[in-house]
């Protein structure tokens, strides 16, 4: 597999087709929603089944259960039952009872692995959000590590998300092992979670037939290290990579990483993979840090539903856009490097 990256110095870094400005989609309608998590977070001493961002160091490391979720964080607490779940809400769950729960769902599973900068209810409303607004069916399932929340946390995020990759590793067979006959697992990463996800599905032999997408949303994650974890993810139906040039993030996160570039930072080059799809979605306001998924377009919300659906990027509404300097790179070589980028629409 030839992976590659180039960091163009020359503006602009990419040619591509006269862009057209679509209007900004309406959102579909979001709803508190019950969501599966399992956490290595330790447990608050309280009745509503919430955690803080220490470590569980107990013998059992991983805490299962259900919960409601509001996307729009609009501060409901009812909650619809979906038809799988018959308890009562929240409830936490044993590790049997939790995968039976996968089985009983009949659908396809959506995981989600969050980032920096979260806390437990901020990574289920988020799940239960990109579900929604992607309009998949899939049933939502959030893994949540020790994150401490705040920005100023950042190194200690880093260490504790290397602490939970064995857990996460665990959960993803698990889950795998549990589907219904038929269903694929799909894991959506943003951020740092990227980190945590890749490193344990290096560690995993995983079978095709289980495996649908792996969605890889601003990764925090040093691009010489990703290009390696990428090649032993598993056999995925397809891989896909959103990248950005306006991600603030990410740029402080390369400053505070020795300058190491981040595979999800689009400022000074692009990523790009054999048999992994880059997708740029610079041209979509993002608000201030162009990385919080709670400033996406629907754009990239209806991106995301048509890659969990598994359409192929040709049919779409991205442009297929020449990464300058990997063109140039294969005039002169005579390589046939991937130098395609596929960009979202600006709105």
């Amino acid at each position: 597999m030839v992976l590659s990256l180039f960091s163009g110095c020359a503006k602009p870094l990419l040619t591509c087709p006269r862009a057209v400005r679509i209007p900004e989609p309406p959102a579909p309608n979001q709803h508190p929603a019950a969501v599966l998590f399992a956490t290595d977070r330790l447990r608050e001493q309280s009745n509503d089944l919430a955690f803080n961002g220490d470590l569980n160091l107990s013998a059992i490391r991983v805490t299962y259960g259900v919960k409601c979720a509001d996307p729009e964080r609009t501060g409901r607490s009812e909650c619809a039952k979906p038809i799988w779940w018959q308890g009562a809400m929240p409830s936490e769950l044993d590790k049997d009872q939790f995968l039976a729960e996968i089985a009983a769902a009949k659908s396809d599973v959506v995981l989600f692995v969050h980032g920096f900068n979260y806390s437990f209810q901020e990574a289920l409303d988020i799940t239960v959000r990109i579900v929604e607004r992607a309009g998949t069916t899939a049933t939502p399932v959030a893994y949540t590590w020790p994150s401490q929340a705040k920005v100023s946390a950042y190194g200690l995020d880093y260490d504790r998300n290397e602490w939970t990759i064995d857990h996460l590793k665990n959960l993803i067979q698990d889950l795998v092992n549990a589907l219904p006959q038929g269903a694929v697992l799909n894991v959506v990463a943003q951020s740092m979670g990227n980190r945590a996800a890749l490193w344990a599905l290096s560690r995993l032999s995983l079978p095709k037939d289980r495996l649908g997408q792996l969605i890889m949303i601003a990764p925090d994650v040093d691009t010489e290290v990703f290009k390696d974890l990428i090649s032993r993810s598993g056999p995925f139906q397809r891989k896909t990579l959103y990248v950005s040039e306006h991600d603030r993030a990410l740029q402080a996160s390369r400053l505070l990483r020795s300058g190491v570039s981040r595979a999800g930072d689009a400022q000074k080059g692009y990523l790009v993979v054999k048999e992994m799809d880059t997708i740029d979605a610079s041209p979509l306001k993002g608000g201030f840090s162009g990385h919080s998924v709670y400033d996406y377009s629907q754009l990239m919300f209806n991106d995301l539903g048509a890659t969990l659906a598994n359409k192929p990027v040709t049919s779409r509404e991205l442009q297929a856009c020449t990464v300058n300097s990997i063109e140039r790179f294969n005039a002169e070589h005579g390589t046939q490097l991937p130098c395609v980028v596929y960009r979202l629409p600006p709105n």
